[in-house]
């Protein structure tokens, strides 16, 4: 009974909710760009990192779907050109491993040196394109790990969740961009149009170093590294009330060294986060950035090759993708104004069922003559693009975002990161042989794969998932710390305030 584990929590310390927090939760739009304005400005650094991961995901899935790289690197056999599988793998997936090092990596490095620096790092890492994919990976999972974590401290606890759903709106617009640079390219069967879409990256890279080298320092990163005085210049700057900027900075400070008391200990470690109450919140932060992964995401991003190769035209094949980007990017949009009431677990609950039920139709679709089905099938992947980075993908993030402590934030997110894209680099290295014709063959079966998968993340989301609307960090301390189950945080919450 939620009761029960109020006496269990408020034996740990009074709870006791400051009043900026409520006072948030009843802003209006309007109110929140008046009052927060300055610190939504700032999430526009981290929205460089999204921007540089956008671009580079849609290069490695859509480049090779190009006639002109298609022509210079494939194969020939009785049905035309194709790319053979380990090169399709390779290319592909490479990126994403790199990506997944340093990611973890970055958890470490931006405790010791800021997110500010990490992230200005990983732009300059990022222009090295020409010494490989895999060169240019290490600088983009850095990019990715310092932005979602700074994304996440730059802001009131209110707006954590809307600016991490932000930050995928601004993948889905660089994907969008990037899908309409290459469909220019599409007509050109020279190396010439390839080229020019990996040399255009340099320009993705260069705005992330130079957007960070220009940011101030996360203020949760100066508190815990007892730079308070750069914490309280950055609240002065941002927050002009100085009642209310005194109360938001005391609780900061005061959460931040809750949690350090509670370990017993000044700098973050790694094993801290699979250590006791942080096992089972680090799990979760892993399992929600890579549900999309484990959903079949790796095989939508190369829907436009898998498309062609079962003989749809280039032309057509680009142009229905850059529709359905445009369409993820409305579907976001308007999920976010019409969702806003609720509960984001049961959204991503019932998204993974939607997943669930698109992967079956796509797969059946495989026994269908004739080009109907094909079209049909080209369709619901680029739909099922849409509502994946609307209901699994948005609401993942931003529940990973809010789950973990101030104190491990740095290195939660890292790992989160690396979850999403070590499963992106696994998944997308076996996609190709799951569906090419010189291995498994399946074709469009694919999609029975992650069905299935599908059916373990219901239980995942059921089991491991909690209901953090409304919730602060403390909250979530206290209720991880007093071993409250998931499914009854809401009602633990409700039992506190009575």
């Amino acid at each position: 009974m939620p009761e029960n584990f109020v006496k269990s929590s408020s034996s740990h310390h009074e709870w006791e909710e400051p009043a900026f927090l409520q006072s948030d939760q009843k802003l209006s739009f309007r109110e929140i760009l008046q009052h927060h304005g300055r610190a939504l400005l700032l999430c526009c650094i981290p929205f460089t990192a999204a921007v540089l991961f956008g671009y580079d995901t849609i290069v490695n899935g859509a480049a090779i779907s190009m006639p002109g790289f298609i022509l210079y690197f494939g194969e020939h056999n009785a049905s035309g050109f194709y790319l053979p599988s380990l090169w399709t793998s390779l290319w592909t997936s490479m990126s994403a491993l790199a990506q997944a090092l340093a990611a973890t990596g970055t958890g470490f490095l931006a405790d010791r040196i800021g997110r500010k620096w990490s992230g200005c790092i990983a732009g300059v890492i990022s222009l090295l394109l020409l010494g490989g994919k895999i060169v240019s990976g290490l600088g983009i999972g850095m990019a990715m790990a310092s932005g979602t974590t700074y994304a996440s401290e730059i802001v009131s606890p209110r707006l954590v969740s809307p600016v991490q759903h932000a930050l995928v709106i601004f993948i889905l617009i660089m994907q969008a961009l990037a899908m309409g640079v290459i469909r220019i390219f599409v007509p050109d069967v020279s190396e010439h149009s390839f080229r020019t879409v990996f040399a255009i990256q340099w320009g993705v890279g260069g705005l992330v170093a130079i957007a960070f080298a220009l940011a101030p320092e996360s203020p949760v990163y100066s508190i815990v590294n007892n730079k308070q005085q750069n914490a309280k210049k950055l609240f002065d700057w941002i927050y002009s009330d100085n009642a209310d900027r005194e109360e938001r900075y005391n609780y900061l400070t005061k959460t931040i060294e809750d949690e350090s008391a509670q370990q017993n200990a000044n700098r973050a470690r790694y094993v801290e986060c699979f250590q006791g109450i942080n096992l089972k919140r680090t799990l979760t932060i892993m399992f929600l950035f890579g549900i999309v992964n484990l959903g079949g995401a790796p095989f939508l991003s190369q829907s436009i090759y898998f498309l062609i190769s079962v003989g749809l035209p280039a032309i057509h094949v680009f142009d229905i993708s850059v529709g359905g980007f445009g369409l993820a990017i409305i579907i976001i949009i308007a999920s976010g104004i019409l969702l806003k009431n609720f509960r984001r677990s049961h959204i991503l609950f019932w998204g993974t069922v939607i997943n669930l039920v698109f992967n079956l139709i796509i797969g059946a679709l495989y026994y269908g003559h004739g080009n109907g089905p094909k079209w049909a099938i080209a369709i619901l992947m680029n739909l099922l693009i849409s509502l994946q980075a609307a209901f699994m993908q948005a609401s993942g993030w931003s529940i990973a975002a809010e789950i973990s402590s101030y104190r491990l934030r740095a290195k939660s997110m890292s790992l989160g990161m690396m979850a999403q894209t070590f499963s992106t680099w696994i998944i997308t290295f076996v996609v190709p042989y799951m569906y090419n014709v010189d291995s498994g063959n399946l074709g469009a079966r694919t999609g029975f794969v992650f069905a299935g998968s599908s059916v373990l993340l219901l239980l995942g989301v059921y089991m491991l998932v909690p209901d953090t609307t409304g919730l602060s960090t403390e909250d979530l301390d206290n209720f991880y710390e007093a071993k409250v189950p998931v499914r009854q945080f809401a009602s633990h919450k409700v039992a506190m305030q009575a």
